[in-house]
């Protein structure tokens, strides 16, 4: 268009050209005269070019408009073509910069609290950045944008009175541009930018061009959010498939542990622990994920004062902020984010709770990351109560079944040997002495086999129930061997051993015991013994001392070597010593079974 301008103008100047002088037009010289002393101008030649030049400017804003309508379409194509939400928020910066010429852009998202959650921004390289140090918090001019969400252009940044400086070593800036970006009636956050490559201040098209741009990329944003969304659900359903046929199986040898291992993959988070009560007024950390919270293994808390305590009690997910995260954050020696507490709860019972966390420099959790959490742990919880009742049915099923033993031992079998028992010493009343030694041997043999089938028809008829924790068996051992030692065994306890191992393992446990207090009773002549079991990063230690005459040389190995073997294939050690003070000390460790790791898909 500017072209056909610019030849309508060279026409017109050809005609001027074309056209006679005044002198050699019919009259010329009197009219030149007059026209030398008068000087009149040539008024339609002067509208004409005015008109030209009016049309010429026209048609220039034309195109530029054109060529920003163009901006701003690549723009939009530029946002709207992924996903991934970091990728959409880096390209809403980037196209933002390119469609208003700007120096520097940045898109501050606001968190729950209404600080700025997250600054991408571009303009400056990698080195300049470090040495500014900090991100915007959301302070000065950035922060009347987030408590007044409207547009702001400024020819003079520093000038105005809410700005709060620049830190050292930050770039000038003058021109400033700020547009909210809404998704709805929610405010995701703000559009900076500043520094007109072309100098001066930012122009009113400028700032509809960003607002449009903000449009634009509410939308795109609330897209990604949606996919982000489905794709974290995806992994927490899966997650739920795979764990809880694990649980069901009755095989998981620490749920806890499975528990915690699956929440953290699938909320990807950096740490995740799980709190069990203890007691009636405390709770105690029994399972952790990540390497920030391995410190946190087997600590106590007030159960009133515990952020996951709270959830306990109350059976209700929260999601921390304030002083109970800052509190987790000392804790865990770095700083975090918003963190998700769920309750394990089922049939209005809370069995637990899972917390889950990310560092502060990562995006925060959302209230949908928290029903998505307590949706898991519902559906975890659910699952270990219906393992436990199908445990239950089958011991109930176990004990019917000694119970009939129990009831065909001493209606038959033991009527049969007293039968033949009888018979036996008829015969031996018939025989020679010799014979009839003979035979009363085979009688008291039948009197001792009946005496043990007797004792074994006792044991199945005991009553079945849940085994008691592991210390709790540990003193039932304790409480046996009491009469043969002369006095009662010191003891103590530390670390999650209810929870912490599984049966085989606990078996090993009491086995050994058993054979060190028998040991004790029978060759030691002590007269104070000390038992310390103790739990602590998955390894278990058994550590049993008296006061007695010592080892000296066993006639037999047996025992030893029995302990030994059972700490071998429990991935751990066994060693007797003799105290600076005389006696044994006898220290038998033994690793926690690890259950299998999650084969989550990654999103």
């Amino acid at each position: 268009m500017g072209a056909a301008i610019d030849v309508l103008a060279d026409c017109a100047r050809a005609d001027a050209l074309r056209s006679p002088p005044a002198a050699e037009a019919p009259g010329g010289a009197q009219a030149a005269d007059a026209a030398d002393g008068l000087g009149f101008p040539d008024i339609p030649r002067l509208e004409l070019d005015q008109l030209l030049v009016q049309l010429r400017d026209r048609a220039d804003d034309v195109l530029a408009a054109q060529g920003r309508l163009r901006g701003l379409l690549r723009a939009n194509a530029l946002v709207a073509g992924d996903l991934s939400l970091p990728v959409v928020l880096r390209q809403i910066v980037d196209a933002a910069r390119d469609l208003v010429g700007a120096r520097y852009a940045a898109l501050g998202v606001l968190g729950r609290d209404g600080e700025l959650e997250q600054f991408v921004h571009a303009g400056m390289d990698e080195k300049l950045v470090a040495a500014i140090g900090d991100l915007p918090k959301g302070r000065g001019i950035l922060g009347l944008l987030v408590s007044e969400p409207v547009p702001l252009r400024l020819d003079d940044l520093s000038g105005h009175q809410a700005s709060a400086g620049f830190p050292p070593g930050h770039p000038p800036m003058s021109g400033f541009l700020g547009v909210p970006v809404r998704i709805g009636e929610e405010v995701f956050g703000n559009l900076y930018l500043t520094e007109r490559f072309r100098g001066g201040e930012f122009t009113a098209d400028d700032e509809q061009l960003a607002i449009a741009l903000a449009a634009a990329a509410g939308a795109a944003i609330a897209n990604a959010r949606r996919f982000a969304e489905s794709e974290q659900r995806r992994r927490w359903l899966d997650a739920s498939a795979e764990l809880t046929p694990l649980l069901l199986s009755g095989e998981a040898m620490q749920p806890h542990a499975l528990m915690t291992r699956f929440a953290a993959a699938a909320a990807d988070a950096d740490f995740a622990t799980l709190t069990v009560p203890c007691g009636a007024d405390q709770v105690i950390v029994t399972s952790v994920a990540g390497v920030l919270a391995a410190g946190m293994l087997n600590q106590t808390a007030a159960l009133a004062d515990s952020p996951a305590g709270q959830a306990i009690r109350t059976g209700k997910p929260v999601l921390v902020t304030g002083e109970g995260r800052e509190a987790i954050a000392v804790a865990l020696g770095a700083g975090t984010g918003p963190l998700v507490i769920v309750p394990l709860a089922a049939s209005e019972q809370v069995h637990g709770a899972l917390m889950l966390g990310r560092l502060a420099s990562r995006p925060g959790y959302t209230g949908t990351d928290l029903d998505m959490a307590a949706s898991f742990a519902a559906h975890a919880a659910v699952a270990m109560e219906l393992a436990q009742a199908r445990a239950d049915q089958i011991m109930l099923a176990q004990a019917e079944d000694r119970d009939r033993i129990a009831g065909d031992l001493h209606d038959h079998v033991i009527q049969e040997l007293f039968a033949l028992g009888m018979t036996l010493q008829g015969h031996a009343a018939r025989s020679d002495p010799a014979a009839a030694a003979l035979v009363s041997g085979y009688v008291d043999t039948l009197d001792e086999v009946i005496k043990k089938i007797r004792t074994s028809i006792f044991g199945l008829q005991q009553p079945r129930q849940v085994p008691a924790g592991l210390p709790a068996r540990v003193m039932e051992i304790i409480d046996e061997h009491t009469a043969q030692l002369g006095f009662t065994a010191d003891v103590s306890f530390a670390g999650p051993l209810d929870a912490g191992p599984d049966e085989a393992l606990a078996h090993d446990i009491l086995a050994v015991t058993r054979e060190a207090l028998s040991n004790c009773a029978r060759h030691a002549r002590a007269s104070a013994v000390a038992v310390s079991l103790v739990l602590q990063d998955g390894l278990v230690t058994l550590d049993i001392t008296d006061n007695g005459i010592g080892l000296g040389t066993p006639a037999r190995s047996s025992g030893l070597a029995s302990m030994r073997r059972r700490a071998k294939r429990n991935g751990g050690t066994f060693e007797h010593t003799a105290p600076a003070g005389g006696g044994t000390r006898l220290t038998w460790t033994a690793r926690l079974h690890q259950p299998p790791q999650p084969g989550l898909q990654q999103a």
